[in-house]
Protein backbone atom coordinates (compact mmCIF):
# COMPACT_ATOMS: atom_id res chain seq x y z
CA UNK A 1 0.00 0.00 0.00
CA UNK A 2 0.79 3.25 -0.31
CA UNK A 3 -0.22 4.90 2.77
CA UNK A 4 3.01 6.38 4.17
CA UNK A 5 3.78 7.61 0.65
CA UNK A 6 0.79 9.49 0.72
CA UNK A 7 0.69 10.88 4.49
CA UNK A 8 3.75 11.92 4.05
CA UNK A 9 3.14 13.82 0.52
CA UNK A 10 0.38 15.44 2.43
CA UNK A 11 2.44 16.55 5.46
CA UNK A 12 0.54 14.61 7.99
CA UNK A 13 1.79 12.72 10.79
CA UNK A 14 0.99 9.65 12.44
CA UNK A 15 -0.48 10.95 15.05
CA UNK A 16 -3.01 13.31 13.16
CA UNK A 17 -4.46 10.62 10.94
CA UNK A 18 -5.25 8.08 13.79
CA UNK A 19 -6.68 10.79 15.50
CA UNK A 20 -8.91 11.31 12.30
CA UNK A 21 -9.33 7.59 12.14
CA UNK A 22 -10.42 7.30 15.67
CA UNK A 23 -7.60 4.24 16.49
CA UNK A 24 -4.14 4.35 18.46
CA UNK A 25 -1.03 5.52 16.24
CA UNK A 26 0.59 1.73 16.60
CA UNK A 27 -2.77 0.46 14.77
CA UNK A 28 -2.20 3.24 11.50
CA UNK A 29 1.11 2.27 11.60
CA UNK A 30 0.76 -1.28 11.27
CA UNK A 31 -1.27 -0.74 8.02
CA UNK A 32 1.47 1.72 7.05
CA UNK A 33 3.74 -0.84 7.35
CA UNK A 34 1.81 -3.90 6.11
CA UNK A 35 1.50 -5.65 9.33
CA UNK A 36 -2.13 -4.99 9.24
CA UNK A 37 -4.73 -4.60 6.53
CA UNK A 38 -7.20 -1.83 6.99
CA UNK A 39 -10.80 -2.18 6.78
CA UNK A 40 -13.28 -1.21 3.71
CA UNK A 41 -14.31 1.56 6.07
CA UNK A 42 -10.82 2.81 6.76
CA UNK A 43 -9.80 2.83 3.30
CA UNK A 44 -12.99 4.92 2.72
CA UNK A 45 -12.01 7.09 5.28
CA UNK A 46 -8.20 7.60 4.12
CA UNK A 47 -9.49 8.00 0.43
CA UNK A 48 -11.61 11.48 1.93
CA UNK A 49 -8.73 12.55 4.18
CA UNK A 50 -5.68 12.13 1.46
CA UNK A 51 -8.47 13.31 -1.53
CA UNK A 52 -7.44 9.71 -3.27
CA UNK A 53 -9.26 7.18 -4.74
CA UNK A 54 -9.30 3.91 -2.66
CA UNK A 55 -7.24 1.97 -6.17
CA UNK A 56 -4.40 4.82 -5.57
CA UNK A 57 -4.63 3.96 -1.62
CA UNK A 58 -3.93 0.36 -2.16
CA UNK A 59 -1.52 1.00 -5.50
CA UNK A 60 -3.96 -0.72 -8.17
CA UNK A 61 -2.53 1.14 -10.99
CA UNK A 62 -4.86 -0.77 -13.37
CA UNK A 63 -7.07 1.97 -15.42
CA UNK A 64 -10.09 1.17 -16.21
CA UNK A 65 -12.65 3.18 -18.88
CA UNK A 66 -15.87 3.61 -17.30
CA UNK A 67 -17.15 5.92 -19.80
CA UNK A 68 -19.73 5.34 -22.12
CA UNK A 69 -20.54 6.37 -25.61
CA UNK A 70 -23.32 8.79 -26.84
CA UNK A 71 -24.61 5.76 -28.71
CA UNK A 72 -24.77 4.03 -25.49
CA UNK A 73 -26.05 6.88 -23.38
CA UNK A 74 -29.17 7.54 -25.67
CA UNK A 75 -29.47 3.28 -25.00
CA UNK A 76 -29.81 3.95 -21.79
CA UNK A 77 -32.10 6.94 -21.80
CA UNK A 78 -34.57 4.82 -24.32
CA UNK A 79 -34.51 2.36 -21.89
CA UNK A 80 -35.25 4.23 -18.89
CA UNK A 81 -38.60 5.38 -20.70
CA UNK A 82 -39.42 2.17 -22.43
CA UNK A 83 -42.15 0.39 -21.30
CA UNK A 84 -41.62 -3.23 -20.67
CA UNK A 85 -42.67 -4.85 -23.92
CA UNK A 86 -40.20 -2.39 -25.57
CA UNK A 87 -37.58 -3.58 -23.08
CA UNK A 88 -38.21 -7.21 -23.76
CA UNK A 89 -37.79 -6.65 -27.95
CA UNK A 90 -34.69 -4.54 -27.45
CA UNK A 91 -33.21 -7.20 -25.23
CA UNK A 92 -34.08 -10.23 -27.46
CA UNK A 93 -32.82 -8.09 -30.68
CA UNK A 94 -29.42 -7.53 -28.28
CA UNK A 95 -29.10 -10.90 -27.48
CA UNK A 96 -29.66 -12.42 -30.54
CA UNK A 97 -27.04 -10.05 -32.28
CA UNK A 98 -24.67 -11.17 -29.58
CA UNK A 99 -25.38 -15.10 -30.42
CA UNK A 100 -24.52 -14.34 -34.18
CA UNK A 101 -21.00 -12.87 -33.65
Amino acid sequence: MKLKEIRISRKLKVQEVSDYLCCLPSVYSRYENGKREPSIDVLLKLSKLYRVSVDNLVGNEEIVDTSITKDEASLVKAMRHADSRAWQDALAILELHKMSK
